[in-house]
């Protein structure tokens, strides 16, 4: 499958796609897909049926095993999931088998439960004893994440032997270092392929390696083999097992496909639900139940809230004025705790914002400038529009004074929370739901209130 030509358009190579089908044509459709590159023929697939995806899919199995792979990595997961409920035993194991090991188990741990259970069965077989393996390690690691294909030398061997070793090595799609292990299998240095160009075809591997390697171990959270990798500008990263053998590498297309995975799960958790909405979609029960429990903090957050403003109401009986901007209070707390903790959350995740104690202090210090600057604005607007309507100037301080303070420690809510969860062992992004929101909500009345229960006096004369 290759694109000797420039890519027709996506509409009329779906409608040429369609009319092959119902005509049986099956040489003809051999012959578009041969012209065609794996990632086109996936964006074909979205403008399909089902059972016309399943009808091509299988003309990609029997003709051009690895690009159907290619294929099935670049489709949606629920496309994913059709295909592979359609397909037989026989044709999901000459799939998977001809993957990229990283990519079979991608897609495995990606099922729902019942098909995943059915795919296990044919990872068993005996083609397919990587991916079982790598099934083993924890989700979201390095070992999950690891090509097992890479190449190593002893550090005795020479410049001119590493060059021919990559030369006829089978893994040129892996190749961006060559690595240095000793006779256990230890890693003990990594060259370039620079350095090994431009070295004496004599030397040896240990007078050119460098022995400080970048590495992470099987067990490495994928979000820090992603940050490392983009810390020192790695075009991939060894991997260890824990007694420090080389086992494996991560390449720098997999590290950009874990940004992008963590930061759409971080996007999703932001609003409470899940990806694993794109997979149950047509069950509305399971994607309420996903939902539910963010919706549902929120609601204990306005429940909550309300029965404080009911409780005031009844103490503030002579000024009921008092309600005019506890909707402004209220909102603006939590816009800026949710801009706030939207910082906190990325910043936690690429790394800007170490868990160290200085750092974290740096962070802080400056959401708590930024929030007094967008405090002092607001509560000027606000407080003026409040001395406008009463012609009371102890209103608009009370009114002005709460805003500030409410965005204020709405600042501090949004960007404190999600680094405790960080230091719990939290996932920071749940710190952006109810927690932060009803906080905010919380905080925000009782200072209004308060501040205007110190000043009733001069309020209701």
């Amino acid at each position: 499958m290759v694109a000797p030509e420039p890519p027709r358009r996506p509409d009329l190579a779906s409608d040429g796609l369609r009319r092959f089908i119902r005509r049986g044509a099956r040489p003809k459709i051999v012959r578009l897909l041969a012209r065609t590159r794996p990632e086109d023929v996936a964006e074909l697939f979205g403008r399909l049926t089902p059972s016309e995806q399943l009808a091509i899919y299988r003309i990609l199995v029997t003709e051009f095993p690895d690009g159907a792979g290619e294929v099935l990595s670049e489709l949606d997961e629920p496309d994913q999931q059709a295909l592979l409920e359609g397909m037989t035993r026989r044709e999901i194991g000459q799939v998977l088998g001809a993957m990229p090991v990283d990519d079979a188990v991608e897609i495995v741990e990606s099922l729902p439960d019942q098909l995943e259970e059915r795919v296990l069965e044919v990872v068993g077989e005996p083609q397919l004893a990587e991916v079982r393996e790598h099934l083993t390690y924890d989700d979201e690691s390095a070992g999950r994440l690891m090509v097992p294909a890479f190449v190593a030398l002893p550090e005795t061997a020479t410049v001119e032997q590493a060059i021919a070793e990559l030369r006829s090595s089978d893994q040129l799609d892996n190749i961006f270092y060559l690595y240095v292990v000793d006779a256990e299998g230890v890693l003990v240095g990594v060259a370039s392929l620079r350095q090994l160009l431009l070295a004496p075809p004599g030397r040896r591997l240990g007078e050119v390696m460098t022995r400080e390697v970048v590495r992470v171990r099987v067990d490495t959270d994928q979000e820090v083999v992603a940050e490392l990798v983009a810390r020192y500008d790695l075009l991939a990263i060894p991997v260890t097992d824990a007694a420090d053998r080389l086992v494996g590498i991560v390449t720098v297309d997999d590290v950009i496909d874990v940004v992008s995975d963590e930061a759409t799960e971080d996007f999703y958790k932001l609003v409470g639900t899940s990806d694993d909405e794109l997979i149950y979609q047509d069950r509305a029960v399971r994607v309420a139940g996903l939902r539910l429990p963010w919706l549902l903090g929120n609601m204990v957050g306005g429940v909550l809230a309300g029965m404080l403003l009911e409780w005031f109401q009844v103490s503030f009986k002579e000024a009921l004025f008092l309600l005019t901007f506890v909707p402004v209070i209220m909102g603006m707390g939590g816009n800026v705790g949710s801009q706030t903790s939207t910082i906190a959350v990325r910043g936690l995740a690429t790394g800007r914002i170490p868990v160290g104690r200085r750092r974290t202090g740096r962070f802080l210090w400056q959401q708590l400038k930024v929030g007094m600057v967008i405090g002092v604005t607001c509560s000027l607007l606000v407080g003026g529009g409040a001395f406008l309507i009463q012609r009371n100037p102890y209103y608009a301080l009370v009114v002005g004074g709460a805003l500030l303070a409410a965005i204020v420690v709405a600042s501090l809510n949004g960007a404190l929370i999600p680094i405790l969860f960080r230091r719990l062992g939290i996932d920071p992004a749940v710190a952006s739901g109810p927690l932060v929101t009803t906080t905010n909500d919380i905080t925000g009345i009782l200072i209004y209130f308060g501040l205007a229960a110190l000043l009733i006096d001069r309020l209701v004369r």
